[in-house]
């Protein structure tokens, strides 16, 4: 019997060593992807400071829809896009890490500002997002902010803010 019982108890010190050692071996590793964590959400708010508190100038390889966005830091924007014509719309905005874990950005669209019976949230990665911004200027140089309507509609051939100068006449 006293040969079970030290067999038992043999067995329970030569798992708890194995478990220290487990977490000995696998610690280091846990705090590098903690870290890589930290860089990550780092990385992102990088990312998005970038994009905020200027005019962007954005066009996706998909729809082709060109469309200007204002994005101010606080998570409030406005948006005026080919598809809308003059019409210039408030959009909510936020960040996240995104399922892939390299970050996405969403706008959310009110359905009444948009001619839509339901809100419309619009999420692409942010490489997507960069790969689309085709030009960019800090602050909001064409009022965006300030008004609902623009003195002309966004025509889909606009490729730069060179562009969007000459078609309200500020060249």
């Amino acid at each position: 019997m006293s040969s079970k019982v030290e067999n038992a108890t043999e067995k329970g010190l030569t798992l708890r060593r194995f478990c220290a050692a487990t977490v000995v071996t696998l610690f280091p590793m846990l705090l590098a992807a903690s870290a890589q964590g930290e860089d990550l959400n780092e990385q992102l708010a990088q990312r998005t400071e970038q994009m905020t508190g200027r005019t962007l100038l954005f066009r996706n390889d998909s729809d082709q829809i060109p469309q200007l966005e204002y994005l101010r830091p606080d998570g409030t924007g406005v948006v005026w896009s080919a598809a809308l014509g003059d019409k210039v719309v408030p959009v909510a905005w936020t960040a996240s890490n995104g399922d892939d874990g390299k970050g996405s950005l969403c706008l959310l669209f009110k359905g009444a500002d948009i001619g839509m019976a339901q809100n419309l949230r619009m999420c692409d990665g942010f490489d997507v997002v960069e790969a689309g911004i085709r030009d960019a200027r800090d602050g909001d140089p064409y009022g965006l902010a300030g008004v609902t309507r623009m003195k002309v509609a966004l025509p889909q051939d606009v490729d730069g803010l060179d562009d969007v100068d000459r078609l309200l006449g500020l060249d």
